[in-house]
C-alpha cells in the first residue's frame, strides 16, 4: 500500500510490437507459469491499486482490469500513457506507470510505493546502475502527468516519455539491475527463467565444494546458452530437441523445488521426460499438459502437507 492517504491507480504499457523476440506479444509471455502483464496486474493490486488500465491490445487484458488501446496503435509509450490517463477516474490521486514486462514487479512496486510523496514533488521513479531513468518504473501525481500532457495539445504519437516526465519534480530511487530488468531479448527471458531455478542446489556431492561451501569451480551455464546445451544434449540421447520447451522443464522444477523439496525437482524432471517419451510422437503442447499435471500434484502435496501439521 502507498503511505498516506493518496488512492493509486495504475497504468500498464502493453502495446509494444516485440520486435526484438520476433514480433511476440510481450505481455503474454509466460515466466514462472505466469503471463507477465498478469505479473505486473497482481502486484500493483496487491499495492491497493483497484481497476489498473492496460494498454494495448484488449484482447490480453487480464480480468478485473480496464483495457483501452493508444491510438494509432504501436505509437509508443507516450501515447499509451495518454490513453490510460483518458479513462475517467476521479478518485486516484497517483498512478503507477509500468511496463508489462518487468521481471520482478513485486520488489519493484513495493519500493516505488514504500513512501508518500512530499509536498513538492510530483512522482518517484527508480534509475538503474547506469543512472538511466526507468520511466516506465514509476509513481506520478495524475494531476501533474495531465497538466504535462495538455501542454502538449496531443501530439504524442512515436514521442518519448521524457517530454512529459522531464517536465515533473521527481525524486530518484537508485536500483540494482535485477530489480529494474525487464524482458526485450530472448537472452532477456532464459536469464529470467533461469533465475526462477537459481535457489535449487546444484547436486555435486560435498567433496567437490570448498569449506566455506562455495562450489571450487562455477558450474554455471550462462542463460544464452541453454538452446545449444538442448541441442547438443538432445542430440546426444537422440531426442528431438524441437519438442522441448526450456521454460516449461524449468517451471516444473522450480514449483517442484518450492512446494515438495528441493531435491525433488531434478527426479521430477527426469519423470517428467520418461512420461513425455513413452507416448510416441514427441508434441510440445502434451509436454506442457504433462507439466501443468505435475505442478498441480505438488501444489496438492504441498496443501495436504500444511493440514497434517
Amino acid at each position: 500500500m502507498v503511505s498516506g492517504s493518496a488512492r493509486l491507480g495504475a497504468i500498464i504499457v502493453a502495446g509494444g510490437r516485440g520486435s526484438r523476440l520476433g514480433g511476440v506479444d510481450k505481455a503474454a509471455l509466460r515466466l514462472a507459469g505466469v503471463p507477465l502483464v498478469e505479473r505486473v496486474v497482481a502486484a500493483v493490486q496487491r499495492a491497493g491499486a483497484a481497476h489498473p488500465v492496460v494498454v494495448g491490445p484488449t484482447r490480453g487484458a487480464p480480468d478485473g482490469c480496464v483495457a483501452v488501446r493508444e491510438q494509432p496503435p504501436y505509437s509508443g509509450p507516450l501515447a499509451a500513457l495518454a490513453a490510460g490517463l483518458a479513462v475517467p477516474n476521479h478518485e486516484v490521486d497517483e498512478v503507477l506507470v509500468l511496463a508489462c514486462d518487468l521481471v520482478r514487479p513485486h520488489e519493484l512496486v513495493a519500493r516505488l510505493c514504500a513512501s508518500p510523496l512530499a509536498a513538492a514533488e510530483d512522482g518517484v521513479l527508480l534509475r538503474d546502475p547506469d543512472g538511466r531513468a526507468q520511466w516506465l518504473a514509476g509513481r506520478y501525481r495524475v494531476s501533474a502527468l495531465r497538466s504535462a500532457l495538455a501542454g502538449l495539445e496531443g501530439a504524442v504519437a512515436d514521442q518519448p516519455l521524457r517530454r512529459v516526465m522531464g517536465a515533473l519534480r521527481l525524486r530518484w530511487l537508485d536500483a540494482d539491475a535485477e530489480t529494474v530488468a525487464d524482458i526485450d531479448t530472448p537472452e532477456d527471458l532464459a536469464r529470467a527463467r533461469l533465475a526462477e531455478t537459481s535457489e535449487i542446489p546444484s547436486t555435486i556431492p560435498p567433496a567437490a565444494r570448498t569449506r566455506g561451501g562455495r562450489m571450487s569451480q562455477s558450474n554455471h551455464l550462462p542463460p544464452e546458452a541453454l538452446d545449444a546445451w538442448l541441442a547438443a544434449a538432445a542430440a546426444e540421447l537422440d531426442v528431438a530437441a524441437d519438442a522441448v520447451h526450456i521454460g516449461t522443464v524449468l517451471d516444473v522444477a522450480r514449483d517442484v523445488a518450492h512446494d515438495v523439496a528441493r531435491p525433488a525437482a531434478p527426479l521430477s524432471t527426469f519423470l517428467l521426460g520418461v512420461a513425455f517419451g513413452r507416448e510416441g510422437a514427441a508434441d510440445p503442447a502434451r509436454l506442457q499438459a504433462l507439466a501443468e499435471q505435475l505442478t498441480a500434484r505438488a501444489a496438492a502435496w504441498k496443501a495436504a502437507r500444511a493440514e497434517s501439521e
